[in-house]
């Protein structure tokens, strides 16, 4: 089984790899995995510097979100995801969930669970060979590094960059 995996490059989340004893649910993509995969998004990997530093530079009053978040990373996954055969109609409706969330008043429970929702069609368009697994490790690795509800904001932002760069690599 292990050889059989191995072959399957969808099988492979960064650098970890099934082992034996491990069923895909079993296998999560953490912050050491992010850090540690090629700088080229492509299904089963994230950039290297993908969210290392958090979402915002600079500090207090003076913080922002990183343009490079809105800006070049965004154009590079959203070139990923549409290489991958992911077309801009499929990203905007899990958009539409996310934006409902980025309410001040919703808990920040909330706010994750529409992120966990927003994995679990992301896993179905994968499933239906509409969606290449990248979309889905973005959306994990961005749960994870929502600490707050400004950082739901800021995601939400970045994810938006990445469906509106998605347009404009349409095939």
């Amino acid at each position: 089984m292990k050889k059989a995996l191995s072959e399957n490059p969808a099988a492979e989340i960064g650098s970890k790899t099934l082992e034996s004893t491990e069923t895909p649910a079993e296998v999560s993509v953490t912050a050491e995995d992010v850090t540690s995969t090629a700088a080229t998004p492509t299904a089963g990997n994230i950039p290297a510097e993908y969210l290392r530093g958090g979402y915002y530079k600079g500090e207090g009053a003076a913080r922002y979100i990183s343009p490079d978040l809105v800006g070049i990373m965004a154009q590079t996954i959203a070139k990923a995801l549409a290489d991958g055969g992911l077309k801009q109609t499929a990203i905007n409706s899990i958009l539409r969930g996310l934006k409902r969330a980025d309410k001040k008043t919703l808990p920040l429970d909330a706010k994750r669970g529409a992120l966990t929702g927003a994995i679990v069609t992301a896993k179905q368009l994968h499933q239906r060979k509409r969606a290449p697994t990248l979309l889905v490790d973005i959306l994990e690795c961005n749960r994870a590094a929502v600490q707050d509800g400004e950082d739901y904001k800021a995601a939400v932002k970045h994810l938006t960059a990445v469906g509106v760069y998605l347009g404009d690599n349409q095939k």
